[in-house]
Parts: C-alpha cells; sequence; structure tokens
C-alpha cells in the first residue's frame, strides 16, 4: 500500500514566508511615512500668516471698534484720546457698508501687509510680523504687528463757553510766511523780490531717499525758501536754470506754501510712455495672479533693488476676480538723471470685477529705469 503524499502549505515556502514579511514591512512603512506627511502638511498651513490675519480682519467685519481701539496707532490722534467717540464714529461711518480684506504690497519679506476697505475705499492697514515661535517642525508664527485707520472723524459738538468782552485791538499788518520749494538752482522770486541763501531753511532736501537711485547717479536736490510777507495774495515765480519760467504748483490743503518740480523730459516721455505704462500695469497684475513673477523679474535690471523685492514678493492671497482693466492711466515727472538712468511716475485705477462687484485699487508708482544691454530696466520704484 502506498503512502499518501502530503499536501505542501503556501507558508511552508520559505521564499513566501520572506516575501509576505517584506510586503507588511511596506505597508507599515507606508502609514507611517502617510502619517508623518499629513502633520507635515498641517502644520505647515497651521502657520500660514492668513489664519493671524482673518482674527484681526474679523475685527472690523464684526465692528468691534472698542477691541480696535487699543490696537489702532492713530485712535487717539483721531479722537483726541476719546475712546467712546472713536467707537460711536467708527460704528456710524462703517454703518451698512461692505467690509472687504485682502494682502497688500510690502517689500519686507519679514512684514505681511493687509488692506482693509469699506464699499471698495481705503479704511484701514494692518500688518503682521514674525512673533519669534515657531510650530512644532519649525514654521514660523505670526502675530499682528499694527493697525493704523486712514480716516477723519467729525469733531464732537461742544457748546461754546460765553467769553468776556474784549477791548478791540489796534490793527496790526498781517505778516505771512510763504515756504517755496524748488529744484537747486532755480531762481525763486516772491512779489519781485529774488530769494537767496539768507531766505533758505533747508539746502539739500534730496528728491529720493538714499538708495533708491543706483550708485553712481547723483540724486536731484531741492531747496526749500521760507520768506515773510503781508500781501495776502504774494507772487510767486520760478525760472529754471536758463531762464525759463517752470511751472509752480500751489498746496491745495496749504494756502502759502508752493512747490516747483524738475522741468519734465518731454522727449524722453514721449519715446518711453507707453513702455512705462505697460510696465506699471504688468506689476499691478502681478498682484492680482495676472502676470507671472518670471515676467516681471525679466524687466528688472540685474541685482537691483526692484529685482529683490519681486524675488521676496508673494502674491499667494490675491482677490479672486474674473477680469480687470485699467482706468485713468497717466504718467508724468519723467526726468533724466544720467545718460543711462532716469525716473517718471505711473498712475491709474486697478479694477477688479468680482462675485461682489468691482473693486477699484487706486495704483501709483515712481519708477527708477536705467539702461541694461541697451534695454530699460526697472531698478526701483516706489508704491503708494
Amino acid at each position: 500500500m502506498s503512502k499518501r503524499k502530503k499536501k505542501k502549505r503556501l507558508l511552508d515556502s520559505r521564499f513566501y514566508r520572506v516575501y509576505f514579511a517584506l510586503v507588511a514591512v511596506a505597508l507599515i512603512a507606508i502609514v507611517i511615512g502617510t502619517l508623518w506627511l499629513n502633520g507635515a502638511l498641517r502644520d505647515y498651513e497651521s502657520a500660514q500668516p492668513v489664519h493671524a490675519a482673518e482674527i484681526v480682519a474679523r475685527l472690523f467685519e464684526d465692528g468691534d471698534y472698542d477691541a480696535l481701539y487699543a490696537l489702532d496707532t492713530s485712535a487717539a490722534a483721531l479722537s483726541d484720546g476719546d475712546k467712546d467717540f472713536y467707537v460711536q464714529s467708527m460704528t456710524a461711518l462703517a454703518q451698512g457698508k461692505r467690509v472687504a480684506w485682502s494682502e497688500a504690497f510690502s517689500a519686507n519679506a519679514d512684514e505681511r501687509r493687509y488692506a482693509v476697505t469699506l464699499d471698495g475705499d481705503k479704511f484701514a492697514t494692518f500688518t503682521l510680523v514674525p512673533s519669534g515661535q515657531t510650530t512644532r517642525r519649525g514654521n514660523r508664527l505670526w502675530q499682528l504687528g499694527q493697525v493704523t485707520t486712514n480716516v477723519a472723524l467729525k469733531e464732537p459738538e461742544s457748546t461754546p463757553t460765553p467769553e468776556a468782552p474784549q477791548p478791540t485791538p489796534t490793527p496790526q499788518p498781517e505778516v505771512r510766511t510763504c515756504v517755496i520749494t524748488a529744484p537747486k538752482g532755480y531762481t525763486v522770486t516772491v512779489d519781485g523780490v529774488a530769494l537767496n541763501a539768507d531766505n533758505a531753511r533747508l539746502t539739500e532736501k534730496p528728491m529720493f531717499e538714499e538708495g533708491f537711485l543706483p550708485a553712481d547717479v547723483p540724486v536731484p536736490v531741492m531747496v526749500e525758501y521760507a520768506y515773510d510777507t503781508p500781501s495776502p495774495l504774494p507772487e510767486v515765480a520760478v525760472k529754471d536754470e536758463i531762464g525759463g519760467l517752470a511751472p509752480v504748483s500751489h498746496h491745495e490743503d496749504r494756502t502759502y506754501t508752493w512747490n516747483c518740480a524738475r522741468r519734465e523730459d518731454t522727449g524722453v516721455k514721449q519715446q518711453f510712455a507707453e513702455a512705462v505704462l505697460a510696465l506699471g500695469e504688468k506689476l499691478a497684475k502681478f498682484t492680482s495672479q495676472d502676470a507671472s513673477k518670471s515676467a516681471v523679474l525679466k524687466d528688472c535690471a540685474e541685482d537691483s533693488p526692484a529685482e529683490q523685492i519681486f524675488e521676496n514678493l508673494s502674491n499667494q492671497y490675491y482677490t479672486r476676480h474674473s477680469s480687470i482693466s485699467f482706468k485713468d492711466e497717466a504718467i508724468s515727472e519723467f526726468h533724466v538723471l544720467s545718460d543711462d538712468c532716469f525716473t517718471c511716475h505711473v498712475s491709474f485705477n486697478f479694477v477688479m470685477k468680482t462675485s461682489h462687484g468691482e473693486l477699484t485699487y487706486p495704483t501709483e508708482y515712481t519708477f527708477c529705469i536705467v539702461r541694461e544691454k541697451d534695454k530699460g530696466k526697472l531698478y526701483n520704484l516706489l508704491i503708494y
């Protein structure tokens, strides 16, 4: 009688025992790796500045001006230290208006700036700065830097205290101090009197802050004159270096203050106006993610402050929109500072069409343009 052969099981094979052991190890590694990755992503997301920004923005959305009073750097000046007046006035100002907020431009990599609007009009700004603390995985956390509102509050009415009658003073001729700012080398006259160094109270007033222009380009200097006159309507005139009359603008908020800008180079303006306006629009499009960072960097000079600004600038928290447009475009103040450098000013209204309607962002830039490989490149900029 023959012996019956015993059936061999799968796990009796050394190969399959090793195989299944490796599969089990791999599955455990996948589970551990997935848990670690999920933890890392949650940690990174929890450190994003937008979470801290939402907490501050909620104070505006909820109209919590009692809490904002302690945070607003302009509160004391707006209300003359009267907290109740501040809260009542701000509440009335925002009544029935739509509050919106979005990230704004900041050239500082250690600062996040946000703009708050009421029905699309500028209302306040607030900033976030690193708190000095980090998450368990080393992502830095953010905290409130400062809040500043941009409004003018109506002064509270008060009952005037009756004053005792005073004797009528003898009329004295009123002396008015005229303040005129003009480029160095220009001639300033008030009622036909030419002003000189004795009238100059500020002789070296640079048009731009240090570092705005390339190191080899001299900064244009302005001179601020002060002149006392009894004339109620003084006649102010300014002539440039060659004796031509230069346009003088009267400060709309200061009765006896005038300003004379450097004469604009119309030839350079005609040559570069279209390109400068296109550059300004491209920078605005970058902030709304309608232009790429690489496209903007192509227009920046190598190793320039402008290149550094846009290398560090994030447009991640842009306002969602369906279309954009530009209105009221204007270019001005074309000044040639050297054979390879000029400055100019660009302004327009940047309009976004969103699900809440059209949002308008008044935009102004001052550009410093340099020649690089026979092409005009952006060296630096000011944003207003």
